[in-house]
């Protein structure tokens, strides 16, 4: 019998008990080795399929070998840079047509930290006010994240406020973070994260500067 595992939609793993009826869960699998796949439920019905594409078929190709019917489909690509793994899902409807792109990009401890969307099947460019980062770290909250960026129409910082009541930050407490060097020297002191991190989430990239191929790191 095969051993199934529940997991919320942060990903981490929760008991059946305490699964809620409206709420997305998963089941990760692999079939024959060639695919890695996880399957979402919504009140206990099969909701979505999703593919990791790890072989050199097409996403076209996969769909057609799919034999489900009236359910939503997401084709993936992951790839793991330096530290972190990033996820792209086409996601495809119950017509087989395909709807929107999500990107994702989680830390080493499996946390989401960035998620995008786009609508724009051709150029594939995320929609900057569909993009949301997230930062954690357990040494001060365990699960939830410490603070959320979002981004304008045109990928700039809309200002954060940092208020983190486990730090007892006293002037720093409540201090706006903006898309300038003084809000990257903020980050950097506050949390004691690197300069390159402190970058990546005044701005709107996907993907932290530090796991880019042949770059210089201060």
């Amino acid at each position: 019998m095969k051993k199934i595992i529940y997991k919320n939609e942060y990903e981490a793993i929760i008991k059946e008990i305490e699964l809620p009826v409206d709420e997305y869960y998963s089941e990760p699998n692999d079939i024959q080795g060639k695919y890695k796949t996880r399957e979402i439920y919504k009140n206990e019905k099969l909701n979505e399929y999703i593919i990791f594409n790890e072989s050199n078929k097409s996403r076209i190709e996969i769909l057609n070998n799919v034999g489900l019917q009236e359910i939503k489909i997401a084709i993936g690509q992951r790839e793991y840079l330096g530290d972190f793994r990033h996820e792209k899902l086409y996601h495809y409807n119950s017509n087989k047509i395909l709807e929107t792109i999500i990107n994702l990009v989680y830390d080493n401890e499996n946390n989401v930290i960035v998620s995008s969307f786009t609508d724009d099947i051709e150029s594939e460019i995320p929609y900057w006010n569909g993009t949301s980062k997230y930062y954690y770290d357990k040494s001060i909250r365990a699960n939830d994240s410490l603070f959320e960026c979002y981004y304008n129409d045109n990928g700039e910082l809309i200002p954060i406020t940092i208020d983190v009541e486990e730090l007892d930050l006293g002037d720093h407490d409540g201090a706006w973070i903006y898309n300038d060097a003084d809000g990257i020297e903020d980050l950097m002191r506050i949390f004691n994260m690197p300069k390159y991190l402190a970058e990546f989430y005044v701005s709107s990239e996907l993907i932290p500067e530090k796991t880019l191929p042949n770059n210089v790191y201060n």
